[in-house]
């Protein structure tokens, strides 16, 4: 433990010494290079969007009160903003994601490797992200993780019709939640979201069914009438991220969403519902032989439903964030046949989780940015039903504490230190069998670089 208390204090003394030599930091470069502006002017904690940057992405990436097609309205270079690729038309940014855990639980819900390394980062990461446009009004965007198989956004976007921001289109694989005040994937914390995800180290009130806190391929129309205080949107998706006809669950997920933005703050709230083929159940029976119920993507079974309500408060020393999701996901009656031929049933009543989350960050200064964070995650119980013997599934809540200090030596750079507390009950920590396992406490140190 005296190794691991060295190593929090050296970290430290590594952000620290960086001081020296800052002046102004601010976000990662996308549209910088392009346009010749500071970071700072889209973003406040990067990666969350202020309102300067939402009018420039609902305006297809063209800058606010101009439809050029990105060709002029170039700002002033940004200070200490150090590219040796210069201006780019297209932007690109590559990104590299990092991270090492310095302290963490002996022991986790399974006992594998797996529980070695924090929720979201494999060592490093790279995505290429590519936007800009095509013509006035017409808009694109592209983010491709290096060593994954397909890509994570690539949609079109068309803006302005009928008049400034009041009807625009996407196309493509995109984030779904991508307008709401609060964003997935836009998280300041190492975490994502405990609110949309459960807690990230323990299953016991993960989201269950297909939820929108994800990616998906598909069409959305939304506006912003004349960049003023309200913005709608609804939209259409495979409902389970497919990238190929032959994968298509013969259904679709349908969201409609609502914002409102005034001064520093902001609200939105969206519903989802979706119908999929996608989750296997597995069960024991009485004779202890335990059997598979398969999801069917030709005769979905499956409804998710949520309501998720954000909110933020931007000042210009602090942002506060607030999340709620509610979530419910049911599962129709299936039947499958046992290793002795005969066939059994399997039923349950509705998952309801409720999903909460909330966050401030204080921008200290034009490098240091420092935070706190709460999650909260409750899956109600419910009654599973196997070949008419019914059993009831406890809830128990789990939550999740986070400090973190952001250090930005240059505009393209930042280092964090994040510790992670879990406040879960005992209860909540416990597997199949009943043995308990420790608290998934963790101290992390991060990176992210864009050039």
């Amino acid at each position: 433990m005296n190794n691991r208390i060295c190593l929090v204090v050296a970290a430290l003394l590594v952000f620290l010494g960086t001081l020296a030599s800052t002046r102004t930091a601010q976000a990662i470069p996308a549209f910088s290079k392009k346009y010749e502006i500071a970071c700072s002017a889209c973003h406040g904690s990067f990666p969350r969007l202020n309102d300067f940057g939402s009018k420039f992405k609902l305006n297809g990436f063209q800058l606010p009160a101009s439809e050029d097609g990105g060709s002029t309205a170039k700002l002033n270079p940004a200070e200490n903003l150090f590219l040796d690729i210069g201006k780019a038309s297209p932007p690109i940014s590559i990104i590299l994601d990092g991270g090492v855990t310095i302290i963490q639980a002996a022991k986790g819900e399974f006992e594998d490797k797996n529980n070695k390394f924090f929720c979201c980062v494999n060592g490093n990461s790279v995505t290429a992200d590519l936007g800009g446009t095509v013509a006035p009004n017409i808009g694109y965007w592209l983010s491709l993780p290096w060593g994954k198989e397909e890509v994570a956004q690539a949609n079109i976007r068309f803006v302005n019709w009928f008049g400034p921001g009041y009807v625009s289109m996407d196309l493509g694989a995109m984030r779904v939640m991508d307008y709401d005040v609060v964003s997935p994937g836009r998280e300041w914390f190492a975490a994502p979201l405990v609110a949309f995800h459960g807690h990230p180290y323990l299953t016991s009130s993960t989201e269950e069914g297909f939820g929108a806190a994800h990616n998906d391929t598909g069409v959305r129309i939304y506006g912003r009438p004349s960049y003023g205080p309200f913005t709608y949107e609804v939209g259409m998706f495979t409902g389970a991220q497919l990238v190929g006809a032959g994968d298509d669950d013969q259904e679709h997920a349908y969201t409609f969403m609502g914002r409102v933005d005034v001064d520093k703050f902001s609200t939105s709230l969206r519903f989802w519902t979706n119908k999929t083929g996608l989750t296997d159940v597995s069960t024991p029976l009485s004779s202890g032989e335990t059997i598979s119920f398969p999801a069917s993507g030709q005769t979905p079974d499956e409804t998710t439903q949520e309501m998720i309500v954000s909110a933020s408060y931007k000042h210009p020393y602090f942002e506060v964030d607030v999340t709620v999701d509610r979530s419910s996901f049911t599962l129709g009656q299936r039947t499958a046949l046992g290793t002795d031929g005969v066939s059994h049933t399997y039923s349950q009543s509705s998952q309801n989780r409720l999903g909460a989350s909330i966050g401030i960050v204080w921008l200290v200064n034009s490098w240091m940015e420092t935070g706190l964070a709460y999650g909260y995650s409750k899956m109600e119980d419910y009654t599973v039903t196997v070949d008419g013997a019914e059993s009831t599934i406890k809830g128990n809540p789990v939550s999740l504490a986070q400090w973190r200090l952001d250090i930005r030596p240059t505009a393209n750079l930042k280092v964090g230190f994040e510790a992670q507390l879990d406040t879960s009950s005992a209860d909540s920590r416990k597997r199949s069998d009943g043995t308990e396992f420790d608290p998934q406490n963790k101290v992390l140190l991060t990176w992210k670089l864009a050039i």
